[in-house]
C-alpha cells in the first residue's frame, strides 16, 4: 500500500517550491470547500438561493469512497455515518439537522462515495457553520474510555457568508455539479449529483454549474461565463439570454477536456436588459487527470509531502484543490528529474523506494510510521550510508563513551549535549551512520541551486535511548 499511495505524489500544484507560503489558521478550515483528510476523510460546500420569502441555504458533505471503506461495519456489513450540522445566524438563532447515511462495501469501491445535501432556511449576512461526521458503529478503546461510548468522529467550523441584493437583483452562488457515470447521492431527489469537491477532469470531463437569480420586474436576462486562469486570462466563454421573468434558473455546462491539471475559476457576470452593471459570482474549481488525484487516501499523500516540504509550504500545499496539488508535485518531480529526457525520473523512483524501505525497517508497532523516525528521516534524504558502526550491548572499546571520544577527535562539532555523568562506559545501544564522497543533494532543496552543497562526510548518531529498539539522533554534523 505505501508505494501505491505515494506513487501520487508523481501524478499530483501551481507555484515552484519555495512560493507557496500562505497563512492559516489552524481552528478555520479556510475558503470553501472545506477538506478534513485526517482520521475520516469528509468534504464540505455551500451554495444559498434567493427564495421569495428567504434564502436557502444547502450545505453539501462528501463522504468519500476511502472514508466509506475505514468505516466499522456492522454485522451485516454495513456501515453507518452520522452528519451533524450546526447554523448559528449574525441574529444569534441557531439551527441544527442530523442525518444517517449507510452504505455497503459496493459503496467504496468505486464512484463518488455519498453526497449529502442539507438545506436551511436563512437570511444574507454572515453565519458561523459547524459539521461533524461520527462512524456510529465504531468505538474508541482505552482507558479512559472505559466505561464510555465513545465514537470516531471529525468535524469543521467556519464563517459562511450569504450574499446580500445588489441593484435590486438577488443572483445565486454557483452550485457545482457532476454528471460523471458512478455518482451516488444520499439524497435521491438532488437530481444532478453536487459536487462539494469541485473537481473535473477524469470522472466528468464537462463542468456543469447551477444558478438563479430574482429581480422586481420582468426583462430577459442576459449572462457570460468565463473560466479563468491564475492570471485572470479567459480561457473558456459562454453567453446566454433567457425570455422576459423576474426569476431565471440555469445550468452553465462547459466542456474542460483540453485544460491541464490545475486550478481556475469559474466566473458568472448576470443582468437584465437594460442594466448598467452585472452582478457577478465567481468560485475556484479544479481539474484533475490522474486516478489518484480522485481516490488517494489524501492522508498518504500528506505524509509523504511531511517530508518534501517546509513547514510553511506544508501548510499552503494543504489549502490546494485535487487538480493544483497534481500540477504542483508534477512540476516538483519534473524539476527534479535528473534525466528529463527520458519516460523514468530516478529521482521520484528513488524516493518512492526509499520511503518503502524505511516503513518496513524502522517502524515500531504502537509508534510512529518508521518514514518518520529519525532513522527513516535520514535514510529517505541521504539513502544508503556508505558506512554503519553498530552496536546493540556496547562494552570495552565499543561504548557510547568511546564513539563519542572519537567523533569529538575527527569532527568540528562538539557532542558535549549526549554525555551522560556517572562511573563506567556507557552502554546504551547506538548507531554511528557515515555519508562519505559526493553526498546527495535532499530532494526539498531548490532544485535551482544544484551543487550548492558540497559536503564530503556527514555523521549521524542514533541512541537507543531505553534499550527497547527506539533508536533517536543525538548528533549530527548535517
Amino acid at each position: 500500500r505505501a508505494i501505491t499511495a505515494i506513487a501520487a505524489l508523481m501524478l499530483l500544484a501551481a507555484a515552484p517550491a519555495g512560493s507557496l507560503a500562505a497563512e492559516r489558521d489552524a481552528r478555520h478550515p479556510g475558503p470553501l470547500p472545506w477538506r478534513a483528510e485526517a482520521g475520516l476523510p469528509f468534504t464540505v460546500d455551500v451554495a444559498t438561493f434567493p427564495e421569495s420569502a428567504s434564502t436557502r441555504l444547502e450545505i453539501y458533505v462528501r463522504i468519500p469512497p476511502i472514508t466509506l471503506g475505514s468505516a466499522v461495519a456492522d454485522s451485516f456489513g454495513s456501515t453507518r455515518i452520522g452528519i451533524h450540522t450546526r447554523l448559528r445566524g449574525g441574529n444569534g438563532r441557531v439551527q441544527e439537522r442530523d442525518q444517517v447515511v449507510t452504505s455497503t462495501p459496493a459503496d467504496s469501491a468505486t464512484g463518488f462515495g455519498k453526497v449529502v445535501v442539507i438545506r436551511y432556511d436563512t437570511r444574507p449576512g454572515t453565519q458561523h457553520l459547524n459539521v461533524r461526521i461520527t462512524d456510529l458503529n465504531s468505538r474508541k478503546r482505552g482507558l479512559i474510555y472505559m466505561g464510555r461510548q465513545v465514537t470516531n468522529a471529525e468535524e469543521m467550523e467556519g464563517d459562511i457568508v450569504t450574499p446580500k441584493p445588489l441593484m435590486n437583483r438577488e443572483v445565486s452562488d454557483l452550485e457545482f455539479l457532476w454528471t460523471g457515470a458512478g455518482a451516488s447521492a444520499a439524497d435521491s431527489s438532488a437530481g444532478d449529483l453536487p459536487n462539494p469537491e469541485r473537481l473535473y477532469g477524469l470522472f466528468d470531463n464537462g463542468l456543469t454549474a447551477q444558478f438563479s437569480a430574482r429581480s422586481t420586474d420582468e426583462r430577459a436576462w442576459h449572462w457570460v461565463t468565463r473560466v479563468t486562469d491564475h492570471d485572470g486570462h479567459a480561457l473558456i466563454e459562454h453567453d446566454s439570454t433567457s425570455a422576459p421573468a423576474r426569476e431565471v434558473r440555469a445550468n452553465l455546462h462547459l466542456d474542460v477536456s483540453t485544460l491541464p491539471a490545475g486550478g481556475y475559476d469559474l466566473e458568472l457576470k448576470a443582468w437584465q436588459e437594460g442594466d448598467r452593471g452585472a452582478v457577478v459570482r465567481r468560485s475556484h474549481f479544479s481539474v484533475a487527470w490522474k486516478t489518484e488525484s480522485w481516490t488517494a487516501n489524501p492522508a498518504d499523500l500528506l505524509d509523504a509531502i511531511h517530508l518534501l516540504l517546509t513547514a510553511e509550504n506544508e501548510d499552503a500545499f494543504h489549502e490546494l484543490e485535487p487538480g493544483e496539488r497534481e500540477k504542483f508535485l508534477f512540476d516538483y518531480w519534473q524539476a527534479r528529474d535528473p534525466t528529463p529526457g527520458t519516460a523514468e525520473n530516478e529521482a521520484f523512483d528513488d524516493f518512492v523506494r526509499r520511503i518503502d524501505y524505511a516503513n518496513r525497517t524502522y517502524t515500531r508497532p504502537g509508534l510512529q510510521k518508521g518514514m518518520f523516525s529519525d532513522m527513516g528521516r535520514v535514510y529517505i534524504r541521504y539513502g544508503q550510508p556508505d558506512e554503519v558502526l553498530h552496536q546493540v550491548i556496547p562494552a570495552g572499546d565499543e561504548t557510547l563513551s568511546q564513539v563519542l571520544d572519537d567523533i569529538e577527535r575527527t569532527e568540528n562539532r562538539p557532542a558535549d549535549d549526549v554525555r551522560r555523568p556517572g562511573l563506567g562506559g556507557d552502554i546504551r545501544p547506538y548507531e554511528v551512520w557515515i555519508y562519505e564522497g559526493v553526498v546527495p543533494t535532499p530532494l526539498e532543496a531548490d532544485p535551482r541551486n544544484k551543487g550548492a552543497v558540497r559536503r564530503r562526510k556527514l555523521t549521524f548518531l542514533f541512541v537507543d535511548e531505553q534499550g527497547l529498539g527506539q533508536y533517536t539522533l543525538r548528533y549530527s554534523t548535517e
